[in-house]
């Protein structure tokens, strides 16, 4: 009988001979040799272009629908790897490109998509790294196998880095599964970036069980995200994402919302455009200091007015000392706390990271470091110091507060973030936030929230709109909807820190407005930024070569539409 195996090798003999002779109407694809490897035949193995990993123009979609259960336990067959930046010495450390995490994945096929049924960022056992699977493509190959191809992300454990990549693999009717190819050729992380090509084996395909109903629900859920144009449309397109303020090669994406149409670049890679630009996973890093640790007071603040003025002893027990007294929950929202070392407003969140805050797991050694690190200098609420150990602070004394009231099981993310993330339509990347590893499992409002591009737009839409949560009370003030308000000085007469948010001062006369004009914004770790302007439009972009310049976007915005009537 002919094995599975030399079945493949006639098929594989065959296609090439038909390749060769041109007879074929079949473009040859560079994956299929590390697909189905022939043991005669060792092709090199090198990053390819993230063209051929998407469905090929003409290819046949699957017919009908299959939900499959795809299994990988193991290391690497094969790896090739080039690592251009690593400034904390991961790899010749900890050799951490050594170990791809194992995983299980579910899979719903119809048509031409591939949806993974878990899209969020979820825990391996693998010591440096945790997964995260988003929707792509499945066609039928030359071969009459069903190849998908699947976005995925590896996240560094316990830290915000995304490292974005796409993998592809085949299977056919009899249970028979090729390798899995892997590629990743981006990221959004100063610290650590390479190429990585490489080749697992797979343990299994199964079929799995699933509802008709919930299958439409998936499938449905893809339809959610807001149509897109591409940005080099806009007769303002050199000023968005502009080389003069951002490098291009270190530009993950970004885009522009002119109040109706979601203008957004490619998501170019180091091997080509990424076909999955849609799915392409992003870290928060700092935004989550505005999108958790601001949002949890402004719901809990519906139910508890005075919540700001809560005491941080109150609420947190490693923070019963003599120093944190009279210090609240605004103070620390505020970056205000009067504890630092340096009189720089900017300077001692490297420290911390130097002194191994980020590297603490768990709960315990996290709230012991940051309610001990630094010492009282002045009155809080008078001074601008820069700390994500303030926001942890912040975030355990919301959380001690939310269970008060709610009980031990109560959890300020899953509880109330979650479900407005649900409301407004997220996607599944913004379910998981990075917590610490242990069984209280805190969340990290000061980093540690994943997102879509597609994300940011619709949060930025919801801070934008009037709704009660921006109305008043802490988040209008950090959006700037007080004129009495500001917030704290971080550089005089450019740039502010209002309860949670940055906001940036722009002088009207360069607006032609006869007001000064402020603008509120999100900002992350190594180059990222979300402006709300005041024409209701929308500005972002996720880098990672610690470029903070966004100027030109103002003043296009302005251009497009004038944040101020003629005087």
């Amino acid at each position: 009988m002919i094995s599975f195996f030399q079945k493949r090798i006639k098929s594989l003999i065959t296609f090439f001979t038909l390749i060769f002779f041109s007879i074929s109407a079949f473009a040859f694809s560079p994956l299929d040799p590390f697909l189905w490897p022939d043991p005669n035949f060792q092709p090199k193995l090198d990053l390819i272009k993230y063209k051929h990993f998407k469905k090929p123009r003409g290819a046949y979609s699957v017919e009908g629908q299959l939900a499959k259960r795809i299994t990988f336990k193991g290391a690497p067959s094969q790896r090739k790897f080039k690592i251009s930046e690593d400034s904390l010495e991961m790899n010749k450390n900890f050799k951490v490109l050594d170990v791809f995490p194992s995983f299980s994945l579910d899979i719903l096929i119809k048509d031409s998509k591939a949806i993974p049924v878990n899209q969020s960022v979820r825990s391996t056992q693998n010591l440096n790294w945790d997964i995260q699977f988003g929707s792509g493509q499945s066609w039928i190959d030359d071969f009459g196998n069903t190849r998908s191809s699947i976005p995925f992300a590896l996240v560094q454990k316990n830290q915000n880095c995304v490292h974005n990549g796409v993998m592809v693999f085949d299977f056919d009717f009899d249970g028979q599964i090729s390798n899995i190819l892997y590629q990743i050729a981006a990221e959004t992380c100063s610290y650590f970036k390479f190429d990585l090509i490489g080749i697992i084996q797979a343990e299994s395909v199964n079929d799995i069980e699933f509802s008709e109903t919930d299958f439409l629900f998936y499938v449905e859920s893809q339809n959610s995200i807001t149509s897109v144009s591409n940005i080099n449309k806009l007769d303002e397109k050199k000023n968005f994402g502009s080389p003069k303020e951002v490098s291009p090669e270190h530009l993950t994406v970004y885009g522009f919302h002119d109040g109706s149409t979601h203008h957004r670049s490619l998501c170019k890679t180091r091997s080509g455009n990424y076909p999955y630009c849609n799915a392409m996973l992003l870290p928060s890093f700092s935004l989550a200091k505005s999108l958790v640790a601001t949002m949890s007071l402004a719901l809990l603040e519906k139910d508890y007015p005075n919540i700001m003025n809560e005491n941080i002893q109150d609420h947190v027990p490693a923070c019963k000392q003599k120093k944190w007294k009279d210090v609240r929950f605004k103070h620390a929202l505020n970056m205000a706390t009067g504890h630092y070392f340096d009189k720089k407003w900017y300077s001692e969140d490297w420290y911390l990271n130097n002194k191994g805050f980020s590297l603490n797991y768990t709960h315990k050694d996290r709230i012991k470091f940051a309610c001990s690190v630094f010492s009282k200098k002045s009155p809080p609420g008078m001074k601008l110091s820069y700390h994500s150990s303030d926001t942890y602070i912040l975030g355990v004394g919301l959380n001690n507060f939310y269970k008060s009231k709610n009980g031990d099981n109560a959890d300020i993310y899953k509880d109330l973030i979650l479900p407005l993330w649900k409301q407004l339509n997220l996607s599944q990347a913004t379910y998981e936030i990075r917590r610490s590893i242990d069984f209280i499992r805190h969340p990290y409002m000061e980093y540690g929230m994943f997102m879509t591009a597609d994300d940011v737009l619709k949060i930025g839409a919801f801070f934008m709109e009037q709704n009660e949560l921006t109305e008043k009370g802490v988040l209008a003030d950090a959006l700037q909807s007080n004129a009495n308000q500001r917030g704290l000085t971080a550089i005089e007469n450019i740039l502010y820190y209002n309860n949670g948010f940055w906001a940036k001062k722009f002088k009207g006369s360069g607006l032609n407005c006869s007001e000064d004009v402020w603008i509120p914004f999100m900002s992350g770790f190594g180059g990222i930024t979300v402006a709300f302007m005041p024409n209701q439009t929308m500005y972002y972009y996720f880098s990672d070569n610690q470029e903070y310049s966004w100027d030109r976007a103002v003043n296009a915005s302005n251009r497009m539409s004038p944040f101020c009537k003629s005087n």
